[in-house]
């Protein structure tokens, strides 16, 4: 059975995707542009994101997100990336992200805490069952597996070879998050990979990215998720203030 190489992609808002498609040709080619507006067939992506859904697999390309009109997310450059340095090898995205999230509330998973309020979100028509655990998270407990499910349908073996967080934005507004930020997310890091043993690789990357200067909190949740990379095996901080100035 031949493998599948599985990039989890997870968040708020700049995992959605907040880049403007408008602005492209300012700074790529007309054939670059093309290619990203053509996507990669050979690093498909399924997705729930801000209300929108691929119902299985699609090319990576833009507009796999609906937070704006005509965005686009990370996705696309992880697609761009791995089918140029990678392309004889099968790889596949799964993106389960929704903006102003937090994991405060949202995204808390059943062993993270017992402050998640549960009518918090009545009028999502949440069901009962569901309601242990922040619904982003409960989403992403469907959109997972099931996708995992159709790879395997089409003769593929899926392997979890990276987590990526975007995240932190909406907790960073509030002081009161900060000391319980990192036992929340070491908490969902744990549930998820207990639920889906099976497909983690040993070696699995867990890739974390810093959030702007534009929240209250931001330095102490940078530092918070700079340190526990650092700590974890297979972590990996990416400093995006630093790539942007």
């Amino acid at each position: 059975m031949k493998k599948a190489k599985i990039i989890l992609l997870a968040g708020q808002s700049n995992a959605v995707g907040v880049g403007h498609c408008q602005y492209l040709p300012r700074h790529f080619s007309p054939e670059k542009v093309k290619e990203y507006m053509d996507g990669y067939e050979n690093v498909p992506i399924s997705y729930y994101s801000h209300d929108k859904h691929s119902d299985g697999f699609v090319k990576t390309g833009l507009n796999c997100a609906e937070l704006t009109k005509d965005t686009f997310g990370p996705e696309v450059g992880i697609a761009e990336v791995i089918s140029q340095k990678y392309p004889s090898e099968q790889y596949a995205i799964i993106k389960c992200a929704y903006g102003g999230t937090s994991l405060w509330n949202d995204w808390l998973s059943p062993s993270g805490g017992a402050e998640y309020n549960p009518a918090s979100h009545d009028d999502m028509n949440i069901p009962e069952n569901y309601r242990t655990c922040g619904w982003c998270y409960n989403e992403m407990m469907k959109v997972l597996p099931d996708s995992l499910k159709i790879l395997e349908e089409q003769g593929y073996a899926p392997e979890i070879v990276a987590w990526c967080w975007m995240q932190g934005e909406a907790d960073a507004c509030e002081e009161q998050h900060m000391p319980h930020y990192e036992r929340r997310y070491d908490a969902m890091l744990a549930d998820l990979r207990a639920g889906f043993a099976k497909y983690f690789a040993p070696d699995c990357k867990f890739i974390d990215a810093g959030i702007s200067q534009t929240w209250p909190f931001h330095v102490q949740m940078n530092e918070l998720k700079r340190a526990y990379a650092a700590k974890i095996p297979g972590g990996v901080f990416v400093d995006t203030i630093a790539v942007c100035t």
